[in-house]
């Protein structure tokens, strides 16, 4: 429960949404109410010019009522219906304008795709380096990378955390595809029991899940040729992408030397989901 009006104003303004003068109002006609439009500017000190637009917005959201006459005085609707009210229309106009863009968004990738897969290839073709700074950015471009995978991949990640949704579902897309799977990671006891479970299914699809307590540099490798570095601290946003045979080369060879030492996970994530 909030006593404060300064906190009552600040919750209003800045949690629920209302504007600084809608909050002042807002808590001038629930302390003092009913209130005209010129006790409400003088209770709440908003200026006067905009005292009737507040009151009219405040009315439109629910949240006060108007009684006609001259002049005109208004009354704060039960806050427990008033403002619940508001926010169930927020949320269904959010959820419209989330659905408008969804709708939006599809058109606009069946229409932007065909340009992306020319500069993707010509660029891909010709450069050397790429890199990521975003988390979302980097998602992206690696479960693509894993979608379009000619014969399979290596990774091994020091993240102590599962891979996120959207990128085993790129490995799976690609374990459909007969596309070869080798991961070394650290797998551990926080993990909750439906990633245990989905690394199961993996498993069960084809992927080559090992377990190693790894904290060295997170990499992956693409045909043999194509690298992503992630850069430290993990967990990073920070990604490489190198088109270079040669580190390639180096880089399998040292995932080699971390799978003699690793164990598979199948074991570990049974025993782990026993516990849950």
């Amino acid at each position: 429960m909030i006593d404060d009006q300064d906190e009552l104003l600040r919750v209003l303004s800045e949690e629920i949404g209302l504007t600084p003068y809608e909050a002042r109002a807002y808590v001038a006609v629930l302390y003092y109410g009913p209130l005209t439009p010129k006790g409400v500017n003088q209770k709440s000190g908003i200026p006067r010019p905009r005292t009737y637009d507040v009151l009219n917005s405040l009315v439109g959201k629910g949240l006060l009522m108007e009684q006609p006459g001259k002049p005109s005085k208004y009354l704060a609707v039960d806050p427990s219906i008033g403002l619940k009210k508001m926010m169930e229309d927020l949320e269904a106009k959010a959820v419209r304008q989330v659905k408008q863009q969804w709708e939006s968004v599809e058109g606009l990738v069946s229409s932007l795709s065909g340009p992306y897969a020319i500069t993707r290839d010509s660029s891909f073709e010709e450069d050397v380096i790429w890199v990521t700074r975003r988390d979302s950015a980097m998602i992206a471009k690696y479960s693509e990378a894993i979608k379009n995978v000619k014969k399979g991949f290596i990774v091994a990640t020091a993240s102590p955390n599962p891979a996120d949704k959207v990128t085993l579902a790129a490995v799976r897309y690609a374990l459909k595809k007969k596309k070869s799977s080798r991961v070394i990671r650290n797998i551990n006891s926080n993990w909750p029991k439906k990633d245990l479970e989905e690394y199961e299914e993996l498993i069960k699809m084809g992927d080559d899940i090992r377990h190693l307590e790894y904290e060295g540099l997170t990499f992956a490798v693409f045909d043999q040729k194509d690298i992503v570095l992630w850069l430290p601290p993990y967990p990073s946003t920070r990604t490489v992408w190198i088109k270079l045979p040669q580190l390639a080369k180096i880089l399998i060879n040292h995932f080699e030397t971390l799978w003699e030492k690793s164990e598979p996970a199948q074991p570990l994530l049974q025993r782990l989901k026993d516990k849950k």
